[in-house]
């Protein structure tokens, strides 16, 4: 098994919030003034900062469920160990600087459980936690959790 970490920088932060605008206007929403306001409001908007979504993705060598406890306890520490590792000290050649946003999206199923709600559901709760362990803020209706760099580039949750 495999886990890729990834960055992907905005290049401004109305590049972040149009397709939030565009899923929203698709739904119809009828408060999408507010709903983006909360949003400008979260990624500092009026701010000169970058903001990037971060993230992994795994690539497994097996089927999840071949994997033994102890093997996927190792796996979870690993991926704990890289993820403060990565936002401490930088990865894909971006260093932490002070005001830098992050935005990650705690999504996906249960490994071992398939891909219906529940699964979805107790997955997502599970990916959710771990973010918030290496520094990211609670879940935002919008699916989101943030964080941004502090004077001494340590990541505090937004």
């Amino acid at each position: 098994m495999a886990v890729y970490l990834f960055i992907i920088p905005y290049s401004t932060k109305k590049s972040y919030i149009y397709p939030s605008f565009l899923e929203l206007k698709k739904q119809k929403d009828t408060q999408i003034k507010e709903r983006l306001s909360s949003l400008c409001d979260i990624i500092r908007f009026r701010e000169k900062t970058i903001l990037a979504d971060v993230g992994w993705e795994a690539k497994y060598t097996k089927q999840p469920y071949q994997y033994e406890m102890k093997d996927r306890t190792r796996i979870v520490f690993n991926l704990f160990k890289q993820l403060i590792e990565a936002l401490s000290e930088g990865m894909c050649g971006y260093q932490p600087k002070p005001g830098i946003i992050l935005a990650a999206k705690p999504y996906g199923p249960k490994i071992n459980d398939g891909f219906n709600e529940t699964s979805i559901t107790i997955g997502t709760h599970q990916r959710y936690l771990v973010a918030k362990r290496v520094g990211f803020g609670n879940l935002y209706p919008n699916g989101f959790c943030y964080a941004r760099y502090d004077d001494d580039c340590i990541l505090r949750p937004i």
